[in-house]
């Protein structure tokens, strides 16, 4: 974990070290990946000495589905997503259409860089390799998610989610230099892939409410798969922004990036934040009993004393963040003077 630190800060500093020293560039990516690989390594061999391992894992489970208890609570998911953060990095880390001076390019890398590290704080406060305490039993993976959909599903939400924050730093990264030439071009670098990954992610979702929980169908409008429609919709939106007749507004693309951003924070948050708003099937708040409180007051509460309620309002402030800058460019626009980095 301290080294996926200093290399998020590393890279945050020096954005385009792969110019420089492609080696270390590459190693300070894979430090970033390094705490979802030790983790799944961990219930892999299922090392229970990790209270996360001694709770979800299980030496009679086979090792496809000791993979997937990896990502069974919410330190897993946290670590898989601050993982793919640094691929997608990594994969777009030349400049891409309309980057040629360089300062929208290291600015990209930079917003990337600066919400991988927010992930990992997040994750510290969670700490997901607290020791086991004495005397603790775990009650072992769900048996809804010991099924094949649950090795794939998660891991393309989660590569979803990181495509879709790459949108967003793109978004920034124009708005906040001026530099929006090709940027229809540069935003479809990323769209089009993300669109794939989330059309695929929600397909095999649904198809495990069908056949996993038998809902009766493969949708279902729960608060859930609602939350993760949202994101598809706005991909969706940019794919098609390219059929518009004339040139579409460079605020236009930026909304778009960041649309996609707040949206897929959003999804996160209803899914994260136990359905603080709604009653949940994917629910992680919880009474005594292991049901939901039946108020929205109720759920407040239980969010309250939980460590989890430190990422929630993290996400939320993100959000609002995002939207200031959606703000921000809309004044700059009608003012016609452009915004300073």
């Amino acid at each position: 974990m301290w080294l996926a630190l200093a290399a998020t800060c590393w890279l945050l500093a020096k954005p385009r070290l792969h110019e420089e020293n492609a080696p270390l560039s590459v190693a300070l990516h894979l430090a970033m990946v390094a705490p979802f690989v030790s983790l799944a390594g961990r219930f892999l061999v299922n090392d229970t000495s990790i209270l996360h391992v001694a709770a979800f894992g299980g030496e009679d489970l086979p090792l496809k589905y000791r993979f997937a208890a990896t990502w069974a609570a919410r330190e897993g998911p946290l670590l898989m997503w601050l993982g793919w953060m640094a691929l997608v990095a990594w994969l777009w880390r030349k400049p891409l259409p309309g980057e040629a001076n360089g300062v929208a390019h290291d600015w990209r890398l930079r917003f990337m860089h600066l919400m991988s590290l927010t992930l990992l704080l997040i994750a510290f406060s969670l700490a997901p390799f607290k020791a086991t305490p004495a005397f603790f039993i775990g009650a072992g993976l769900n048996p809804l998610l010991q099924t094949d959909l649950m090795v794939i599903h998660p891991p393309l939400i989660f590569l979803t989610y990181a495509l879709c924050l790459h949108l967003t730093a793109i978004a920034l990264s124009a708005a906040y230099t001026n530099e929006t030439e090709e940027l229809g071009p540069r935003m479809l670098r990323l769209a089009r892939p993300g669109l794939l990954m989330a059309t695929l992610g929600i397909g095999l979702g649904g198809l495990w409410a069908y056949l996993i929980l038998d809902w009766g169908g493969y949708w279902a409008w729960d608060p859930v798969e609602t939350g993760s429609f949202l994101p598809w919709l706005a991909l969706v939106m940019i794919v098609h922004l390219r059929t518009r007749p004339g040139k579409v507004r460079p605020e236009v693309w930026i909304g778009g990036g960041l649309a996609t951003g707040v949206l897929a924070l959003f999804a996160t948050t209803v899914t994260r934040a136990g359905g603080v708003w709604a009653s949940s099937v994917h629910t992680f708040v919880t009474s005594d009993n292991s049901t939901p409180p039946t108020d929205v007051f109720g759920r407040l509460m239980v969010l309250r004393d939980d460590a989890a309620a430190t990422e929630v309002m993290t996400y939320v402030a993100w959000m609002f963040m995002l939207i200031g800058c959606w703000l921000a460019v809309q004044r700059a626009a009608s003012n016609a003077r452009p915004l300073t980095l």
